[in-house]
């Protein structure tokens, strides 16, 4: 059986893809927030092994090639280094850098409860703070504990957030597209729930784990272009 836990380098040659045709919660940080929209179009990059993993995400994330390309390199640096959050979907899709997650998927499990308490009321203060946190975006996986070859995941972050009724509603910014495969494969690294037969990328959720996603991207040779 495979060693679940293993560090597995992945593959690097990113391209530019756009979400066009669509409005966006935005961010701007500085010396403090600035929530707008955007109508025009958002930029990311993608480092996708395979022709077929850069299909599904071009599917999942309602994406098309762009012919400029955008780095995201020190913006992901900046970034909390300390937690970040995760986002797993199962009929949601992730269309044009906004998604919608049921309350009761949010915070509820797989996250310590000084989390719960602190980031569940969605305040412009805690807003603030989860805009400030690397994300991983993704599907359920396809099987129990793993996923096929060309099933994709999205590197990130979250640009707004704010409830409406019994969904909390996301903005986000795409930096980077991995393979969902190589997050399973690297499940301990990532500070993710795991057992022999399942592991958190199985349950449609919202967590945030108390792990360096950028360091552990780092030594898994995932380059932020």
């Amino acid at each position: 059986m495979a060693d679940k836990n293993r560090i597995v380098p992945a593959a690097a040659q990113s391209i530019a893809v756009a979400f066009p045709q669509a409005t966006h919660g935005m961010v701007n940080t500085g010396a403090g927030i600035q929530v707008g929209t955007n109508a025009g179009t958002i930029n990311l990059n993608i480092n996708c092994p395979t022709p077929e993993l850069m299909q599904g995400l071009m599917s999942m994330f309602a994406a098309q090639p762009a012919p400029q390309k955008v780095s995201h390199k020190l913006e992901w640096a900046s970034l909390n280094q300390e937690r970040y959050c995760l986002f797993v979907l199962e009929n949601e899709d992730y269309n044009y850098g906004v998604f919608s997650i049921a309350k009761s998927c949010a915070l509820r499990k797989y996250t310590d409860s000084e989390h719960k308490e602190r980031y569940f009321d969605l305040t412009p203060a805690v807003v603030s703070e989860l805009t400030s946190m690397p994300c991983i975006f993704a599907k359920r996986n396809m099987h129990f504990g793993y996923t096929e070859a060309s099933h994709p995941a999205l590197l990130g972050r979250i640009t707004d957030m704010r409830a409406q009724g019994e969904t909390i509603k996301v903005c986000f910014s795409g930096f980077q597209g991995i393979s969902q495969q190589l997050l399973n494969q690297n499940i301990g690294l990532l500070g993710m729930v795991h057992a022999s037969l399942r592991n958190e990328l199985d349950e449609e959720h919202w967590s945030i784990k108390d792990c360096n996603l950028i360091d552990a991207m780092a030594r898994l040779h995932v380059d932020i272009e």
